[in-house]
């Protein structure tokens, strides 16, 4: 038994504000320390009001709350530390925001050196904010300030935007993404427009809710402005917005909706006490915040979990959850016409509404739930100062050349620049060995390398993820496997040439020889025992949940890796010939033969479009390829994610997708979507995008998708998994 088992860890907590203060960084303090039963947390705050207790314990923390006022509570807390330390000896201090909180855990610091310092940043103002505050000040404390960053052991930031500040003010620690999250047993997760809204289903009223503080950072003017733009302008009669929330705006605010004549539709409901937000929600149909800075924006992830659109300004932490179009619409920033074109979007589009509060739900149900967030909160703690060793077992590494390559190389890179160790095992000798002997081999390779890791992730299925998944349960080793294709599936269609389609080679069943029986039960094994499975699409995980009878609450989605667009997209207005390129291995599932046979009709009926297929190429002349070619093709009996069509992507070009695929839903309407059986749907696809218009068209759209997914933000997610099994 380890020292953190053997004896509770002590947390002092300093925050400038506690419960019953209920904003974001308070609820989320509470939030957590209730679910980490075996540390126990004590927390200095400023008391203030008299009628609050001098000392009280809510849930899991011990609360003491000091006089002085805010200008001195930095001095006073760190006082009352030194006494509390003398007794308790804390193991580390946790500082909520970078504000007066920190200053007092930086002068704890600075007196107790070995004990460990967390910074929680949570601001939801602009980031020169604190500057502006110090005023003259800064002269002789900007310095003192930039420590609070660069003392700290680790640095939790609740979003990318905040995280990015922190590295920017020169922290040296580890910086995490830990989102705040919600309550999902607080919420009846509910389908848009289904029995379960408490809405009147004989309503034709669309409400448009808001819950935030009345202040200027929010943007409740914009949605007035919008609201009247709608009602007075478009006589959009059928529409009212509830306003939940308090603040110095509220006079402004109402006197600006008297103005705009639009007072009878929009309503002030005032402060709601958090547990009854829901009920307002429940009966809403678009939540609206077209914020000006926003830390993260708990209100937002509120609404998805509570099954409704949302619509937010890409600013601070928002794009963190918003993809535009997928879960959520973008406005642009002090717009209201922008926004009130976006809120008539929803109300017109109730396929679009269904498909972005779908996604949205299923995101807070994977990512913001606070059970979640409180296990990488006591990892945190559990591992402050210590440096994750990673194991990643692939079956190819440059300089090797293929997809999986690139993607072990990326992360191994991530993984180190934020200071993890990692090693990475990929196939040697075994590529020249028999299946079962490489496993074999492979298997005996990963337990040599397993002493010193704390986490394995293995890159696929079969090949390097049963001999990982195996050796990490022997010797209890925390393992996330990859999904990133099905090696029984693919490996039968090579073997024995019968095309069949994914879902019917499972509901179907044929008959297999006593080889694929073994891979059969292998691969289940692997998929069972794993710590956590990370799959690319929605798609595919509802696939093998449901095959498999996987446990869903171990079963993660991390999006393959999206590129932004490129500078030469713009500059691409036309190309020479109607090449259609196709890249990647060259195997049955593909399809090529099929593929090839269409673009012989054509050739053969007179017209113009070749194709082109091309395999093992660096990502450069891959890039090269992409770049001159006239759109992306692959019909594939089934796939899963084709990473040559998302970067194409990036390059604008239009693309044509088998339909049985992960990509299919999420690239609706962006590209054409074919029956892979089916020779005229290929046929009738190629003509469409060979006429002109049709090709602008695909183009304009693709150029409007901007959803990106960094290296980065897949590190941080299989990071963010390791921490919560």
């Amino acid at each position: 038994m380890d020292f953190y088992e053997e004896r509770k860890k002590r947390v002092l907590i300093f925050s400038l504000a506690y419960i019953p203060f209920a904003s974001g960084a308070e609820l989320a303090v509470k939030e957590i320390t209730n679910r980490i039963k075996d540390i126990d947390f004590d927390i200095i705050t400023l008391r203030f009001d008299r009628k609050w207790a001098k000392k009280e314990k809510i849930g899991n923390v011990n609360i003491y709350r000091i006089g002085g006022g805010k200008l001195f509570f930095s001095f006073f807390a760190f006082w009352k530390a030194r006494k509390f330390h003398k007794k308790n000896g804390y193991d580390s201090v946790w500082s909520i925001m970078a504000n007066r909180a920190g200053f007092a855990a930086l002068f704890f610091k600075l007196w107790r050196p070995k004990v460990k310092y967390l910074l929680t940043l949570q601001e939801g103002d602009t980031l020169d904010y604190p500057e502006k505050r110090m005023g003259l000040a800064k002269i002789f404390i900007g310095g003192l300030f930039k420590k609070i960053f660069t003392k700290a052991d680790y640095v939790q930031a609740i979003s990318n935007y905040l995280a990015d500040w922190a590295k920017n003010m020169g922290a040296k620690a580890p910086v995490e993404v830990v989102p705040n999250g919600v309550s999902i047993n607080k919420y009846e997760i509910r389908n848009p427009k289904s029995e379960t809204n408490l809405k009147s289903q004989n309503s034709n009223i669309k409400t448009i809710i808001t819950t935030s503080r009345l202040v200027r950072k929010n943007g409740v003017d914009t949605l007035i402005k919008a609201m009247a733009i709608l009602y007075v302008q478009h006589r959009m009669s059928n529409i009212k917005l509830q306003i939940l929330g308090d603040g110095q705006d509220e006079k402004k605010l109402k006197d600006l909706a008297k103005e705009l004549n639009v007072q009878n539709v929009v309503r002030f409901l005032g402060h709601i006490e958090p547990e009854y937000v829901y009920k307002y929600l429940a009966e809403a149909d678009i939540f609206v915040r077209p914020s000006r800075t926003e830390g993260l924006g708990s209100s937002f992830l509120e609404a998805m979990g509570a099954g409704l659109p949302i619509i937010g300004a890409p600013v601070g932490g928002i794009p963190d959850f918003l993809k535009d179009g997928e879960t959520g619409l973008f406005c642009k920033v002090d717009d209201s016409k922008d926004l009130a074109e976006k809120i008539k979007k929803l109300i017109m589009d109730e396929t679009l509404v269904k498909r972005i509060a779908e996604n949205g739900r299923r995101l807070v149900l994977e990512k913001y739930d606070w059970d979640n967030v409180a296990k990488q909160m006591k990892e945190i703690f559990k591992t402050m100062g210590r440096k994750l060793n990673i194991l990643i077992c692939t079956g190819i590494y440059p300089p090797d050349i293929g997809g999986p390559a690139k993607y072990a190389k990326n992360l191994t890179d991530e993984f180190s620049r934020n200071g993890n160790k990692v090693k990475v095992l990929a196939y040697g000798m075994e590529k020249k060995m028999p299946i079962g002997a490489r496993h074999f081999w492979y298997f005996l390779r990963t337990i040599f390398a397993l002493p010193k890791a704390d986490l394995i992730i293995g890159l696929d299925i079969f090949s390097t993820g049963f001999p990982a998944v195996l050796a990490g349960k022997i010797f209890g080793k925390k393992t996330i496997l990859r999904v990133g294709g099905d090696f029984l599936w693919e490996t039968y269609i090579e073997s024995t040439g019968h095309l069949i389609k994914l879902k019917d080679f499972y509901e179907k069943q044929p008959r297999l020889s006593l080889k694929f029986k073994i891979i059969a039960l292998l691969q289940k094994f692997a998929l069972k025992n794993t710590s956590a499975l990370a799959f690319n699409t929605g798609w595919q995980k509802d696939f093998f949940e449901k095959i498999y009878k996987l446990n869903p609450r171990k079963n993660f989605i991390i999006e393959n890796f999206y590129p932004e667009k490129s500078v030469v997209a713009e500059k691409i207005n036309k190309v020479n010939e109607f090449n259609f390129l196709f890249a990647g291995r060259k195997i049955k599932f593909k399809n090529l033969k099929l593929l090839e046979e269409v673009f012989e009709d054509l050739e053969s009926a007179g017209i113009k479009a070749r194709l082109d297929i091309v395999d093992g190429l660096t990502q450069k002349e891959l890039q090269e390829k992409i770049k001159n070619s006239y759109a992306a093709i692959t019909v594939s009996i089934s796939d899963f994610a084709p990473n040559f069509v998302v970067e194409s992507l990036s390059y604008n070009k239009p693309f044509i997708l088998t339909k049985d695929c992960g990509l299919a839903e999420k690239l609706d309407g962006l590209g054409v979507i074919v029956d892979p059986i089916d020779k005229n749907s290929i046929k009738k696809a190629i003509l469409l995008l060979l006429d002109e218009n049709n090709y602008k068209r695909y183009k304009e759209k693709i150029a409007e998708f901007n959803f990106t997914h960094s290296w980065k933000e897949i590190a941080q997610e299989f990071l963010a998994i390791y921490k919560t099994r």
